[in-house]
């Protein structure tokens, strides 16, 4: 107890040190500019279409601007890179101040095809099962 009132000015200047550094730092913080990932996402997928088991197509984005990427398989190749809005906007002759940043995908279209004739039953043919009765056996 006596090594305790002995050391009580440093215990409380220890304190108010402690707090006052609490202080400044949740002020310094709510005043930086901060990086989040949540917040202002610069990096995200937009789209992936998978090849096979172990190829992907992977659409990503980064500032507003979008690479294509295929990963797996023995090594990742960029196949595009620098994809924006005006680019896409360009490259199906419409304007990027229509508000849309991509078209919207179209049905495909195979052309005329011959009317498949409808399938007729197959009655599966069961070879009849001996069994240990079987005199043939």
């Amino acid at each position: 107890m006596e090594l305790i009132n002995e050391n009580m000015t440093v215990i409380i200047a220890a304190v108010a040190v402690l707090v006052l550094l609490l202080i400044v730092l949740s002020i310094w913080r709510a005043v930086s500019p901060r990086m989040s990932g949540r917040r202002g996402q610069r990096l995200g997928i937009s789209e992936y279409h998978e090849l096979d088991k172990s190829r992907r197509l992977v659409l990503v984005r980064r500032d507003n601007v979008e690479h294509l990427i295929l990963i797996g398989g023995p090594l990742d190749v960029v196949v595009e890179t620098g994809i924006t809005a005006a680019s896409i906007a360009s490259a199906y002759g419409a304007s990027t101040e229509s508000g849309s940043v991509r078209p919207a995908p179209r049905p495909a279209v195979f052309g005329d095809r011959k009317a498949v004739p409808p399938l007729r039953p197959v009655e599966p043919t069961i070879p009849p099962v001996r069994g240990r009765d079987d005199p043939e056996i």
